[in-house]
């Protein structure tokens, strides 16, 4: 027994700066989960789901921004400082070189985002909730997550994140009343972001003393190089559940998007404690490829996924009575068939980031999300052919992650990366 806890005491002597990461980006998403929990039932009554399925759909639209301003620097950009944890001259050279790709791509998007707004009368109809909602942008070129990620101090994040969302509720329970103060809630949700965001990146200057510069856009086409597998891998795994938010939206109506962001937001309970023990090993990976070690990881998280299902089958139904009340009761199927795929994200993250990406294989990164993309076209387009439910399209997302577990496990097995047989 002694000599039982003296190896629980080494391993995690040993995994101090794992577990540490791993419990501080746990924390970061549960108070992103748990603040939109907290508010969601008083949000919901309050505009009510077809007024609060707008927000969604705007958000949904801005995140493709989102998504190509990050251009896959989230992943690279953790790679780049997990080489060079305690250089401050190189790291600010990868901060600032990331950052200044980031303005440029933000200058991009004001520009398309600008034309959309005058082109597509969708847009017209809510304009002042799109524009407040593109602010989220800058939160992505201000907020580096990726930088405290790679140097293990995912407990600022937390911290700063954690003081402006206590900041944003009084505001929020005194001036959101009735679905009219949808604008009043838009600006609030994205203050709050953008101010952590500005706090961050002060850190960056002040405690971590880093130099901070602007790039002339030709000296930063390197790192555009070496990030575009990572780019293209992220608008394909993006394009998958946004695209079926947009679908849900226009074809099915805001108070459905309403309904399955609900959903969503009920495995987002499991995945909160699951979703980052990949990110936090990733650093470790990169610097100690084990495979032994990796082969109990992969077991562990198929136990921890299927545990994860089996939450939710089981206490689905009560948390949406709690939080959306008997007219979002819909979420309940929805939120079973969603869970699935926190079984599958476990076993591809493992696949992904801690087996493919560390040996370098940034191309089959790319090729699975190529197939995912594809794949859940194809279903989306035979689905809603030929059934007319709501159902369809997280049965899609599904079926796509298995796509992806195939030609996962085909790949390292042909490497022989983990598989020798």
């Amino acid at each position: 027994m002694r000599n039982r806890i003296n190896l629980l005491l080494r391993t995690i002597k040993n995994n101090k700066k794992v577990i540490e990461n791993y419990f501080f980006m746990t924390l970061l998403l549960v108070l992103n989960s748990f603040f939109g929990l907290l508010i969601y039932p008083f949000i919901i009554r309050s505009l009510g789901k077809d007024t609060y399925g707008i927000f969604v759909f705007a958000s949904t639209i801005v995140n493709y921004f989102i998504y190509f301003i990050s251009f896959g620097f989230d992943l690279y950009g953790v790679r780049k400082i997990s080489e060079n944890p305690s250089n401050t001259a190189i790291k600010s050279v990868i901060v600032s070189k990331i950052f200044s790709t980031k303005i440029y791509l933000e200058i991009i998007s004001v520009l398309v985002f600008s034309i959309l707004l005058f082109l597509f009368p969708t847009f017209k109809k809510n304009i002042d909730i799109y524009i407040i909602c593109f602010f989220m942008t800058l939160v992505n070129i201000f907020f580096p997550t990726w930088y405290f990620q790679g140097i293990q101090k995912m407990r600022v994040v937390s911290f700063i994140q954690l003081f402006f969302k206590i900041l944003s509720l009084p505001f929020i329970f005194i001036y959101v009343k009735e679905s009219s103060d949808l604008l009043f809630f838009t600006i609030i949700m994205i203050s709050s972001s953008l101010l952590g965001s500005f706090v961050a990146f002060f850190y960056l200057i002040k405690i971590e003393n880093l130099i901070i510069r602007v790039f002339h856009w030709k000296n930063v086409y390197d790192y555009v190089k070496e990030s575009s597998y990572f780019f293209y891998t992220n608008i394909a795994n993006m394009s998958k559940t946004e695209t079926i938010k947009l679908i849900i939206g226009i074809k099915y109506g805001m108070g459905d998007l309403a309904i399955f962001d609900l959903a969503q937001k009920i495995i987002s309970i499991p995945m909160i404690l699951l979703s980052n023990i990949n990110g936090a090993l990733f650093p470790k990976i990169i610097q100690n490829f084990n495979i032994e070690y990796l082969k109990k990881i992969l077991n562990f998280e198929r136990l921890l996924g299927l545990f994860a299902i089996i939450s939710v089958i089981l206490l689905g139904k009560f948390a949406i009575r709690i939080f959306g009340g008997n007219s979002m009761e819909l979420a309940y199927p929805l939120s079973i068939i969603l869970s699935f795929t926190i079984f599958i994200f476990l076993q591809t993250g493992v696949y992904l980031y801690l087996i493919l990406i560390p040996k370098g294989f940034d191309r089959s990164v790319l090729d699975n999300q190529i197939i995912a993309f594809i794949s859940i076209m194809i279903f989306i387009l035979l689905g809603i052919n030929f059934f007319n439910s709501i159902f369809v399209l997280p049965i899609c997302l599904v079926l796509s992650g298995i796509m992806e577990i195939i030609y996962l496990r085909y790949k390292i097995k042909k490497e022989k990366l983990l598989y020798n047989e």
